[in-house]
């Protein structure tokens, strides 16, 4: 439809609308209704999707309303890798049923609309000035700031906290890290926008909604790491939702890099004695007050929140999650939790049972443990590659001190004998290797 050579009457801007995270601003013209829309959650979006939640809101006045929906896009165009790309659907009959999505540009966009079109980067996507848009304007002077990045969250949970305190080091050190990051990489990519329109390419067909506001403060360095993990630490044992917020942040970010969890773990104790023997100290939680950061990570991946039960370990500290299963027999019953990045104990090293994809640690003081692992760095056996290569460096350094921290990439290598002797321990079944037999294969 926008590839049509149209006449008629003059195209009209009609303003914008909010549907479910998206905003489409709207014009009049000889083709009927365009809305142009700019996803608020995430870079890019879907013609489909902004269709269906105009339907919902407008009903059969839709295709009366809109005749194309176009979504901007974060992604570029291929043929004009600084020039952002556009997608669109037709909407056909009153039924508001739509062709298939196709792609189009700004300079066929701009000659349906009789102007060029706004875009508004990911970074600079600011509803109130997306909704104060008219055609003419200057663009808006916003920060810089991802639409997937809530560093309002971070400010406020930093607020409230006493000055110096780790949380509140950590939170306004990232919020200026993102903030500096999204400066650079907006101010970059309109720069390059920019050549593309003094060429004459398709960028020339398009204004900008905003532009970044000026940095105001130096780059410093971000707080040490002690700092920073000591501010997740106090963080994720919040229940409040601006730490909900902050954490979920962070998942996105660097995937939790500075929490003192590490990956994942799902364990059967119906299939394994050592899981069984560590379920065992396992008590519920209160389910009385809002989960912890922690127990909601470990919440919103539930089976049936109505029969999943949540329990605490109390030697940790760390959440547990009791997935039961009441209909799919292929899906047993198992326990979801979360390992630590370095063991909260002096005991030595007694002995490790590996069993199923875990390894276990027992101290001397009899208490069992998860093996400590980064996350995306995880400990395995039974072959030659990475994951046994970890776990002998993580042995070698824990038969020496048992606080010792997860292995980090590219550290050096363990000594050959624990190498060998994890790489032909079964991967099926369960084995147990006393301290003695370790320190026996690390001098071998």
């Amino acid at each position: 439809m926008l590839s049509r050579h149209t006449e008629g009457r003059e195209p009209v801007f009609d303003g914008a609308e909010f549907i479910e995270g998206y905003a489409v601003l709207r014009w009049e013209t000889a083709v009927g209704g365009v809305g142009l829309a700019h996803n608020l959650r995430d870079g890019n979006g879907s013609p489909q999707s902004v269709i269906s939640d105009l339907y919902e809101r407008h009903v059969e006045r839709t295709a009366e309303r809109y005749a194309c929906v176009v979504v901007a896009q974060a992604a570029t165009q291929v043929t004009e890798p600084y020039v952002p790309q556009l997608l669109a659907r037709d909407i056909i009959g009153r039924d508001a049923e739509w062709s298939e999505q196709y792609e189009t540009t700004w300079k066929q966009l701009s000659q349906v609309l009789g102007m060029p079109a706004p875009y508004w980067y990911a970074t600079l996507r600011d509803p109130e000035t997306i909704a104060a848009w008219r055609p003419g304007t200057p663009p808006a002077v916003v920060p810089a700031c991802h639409v997937t990045n809530a560093t309002t969250a971070l400010a406020e949970l930093a607020a409230d906290e006493p000055d110096g305190a780790p949380a509140a080091q950590l939170c306004w050190g990232l919020a200026r890290k993102i903030r500096r990051r999204d400066h650079e990489s907006v101010t970059h990519d309109i720069e390059k926008l920019h050549t593309n329109t003094e060429e004459g390419g398709d960028g020339a067909h398009l204004v900008l909604g905003a532009v970044p506001s000026p940095l105001r403060r130096a780059e410093e360095e971000e707080p040490s790491e002690m700092v920073r993990r000591a501010g997740w630490l106090a963080i994720t044992e919040r229940r409040d939702i601006l730490a909900h917020r902050v954490a979920d942040l962070s998942q996105v970010w660097d995937g939790g890099r500075d929490w003192h969890t590490g990956d994942f773990i799902t364990v059967q104790p119906d299939k394994c004695k050592t899981a069984a023997e560590w379920a065992q100290r396992l008590v519920p939680a209160d389910r009385g007050q809002a989960p912890t950061v922690l127990e909601k990570l470990l919440l919103d991946n539930a089976r049936d929140a109505a029969s999943d039960e949540l329990l605490h370990d109390p030697i940790t500290g760390i959440p547990a999650l009791r997935r039961k299963q009441r209909w799919a027999k292929d899906r047993p019953e198992d326990i979801f939790t979360l390992g630590l990045e370095r063991l909260p104990t002096h005991a030595p090293l007694a002995a490790i049972t590996v069993s199923g994809q875990t390894t276990w640690i027992r101290t001397d003081d009899g208490q069992l443990w998860f093996a400590p692992a980064r996350i995306g760095y995880g400990v395995s056996w039974g072959y030659g590659g990475t994951g046994n290569a970890t776990l002998a460096k993580l042995l070698d350094r824990l038969l020496d001190d048992i606080s010792a921290p997860a292995v980090q990439p590219r550290e050096p290598d363990a000594p050959q004998g624990l190498f060998d002797l994890l790489r032909s321990t079964p991967k099926s079944g369960t084995t147990t290797y006393t301290r003695a037999q370790l320190a026996a294969a690390r001098a071998a």
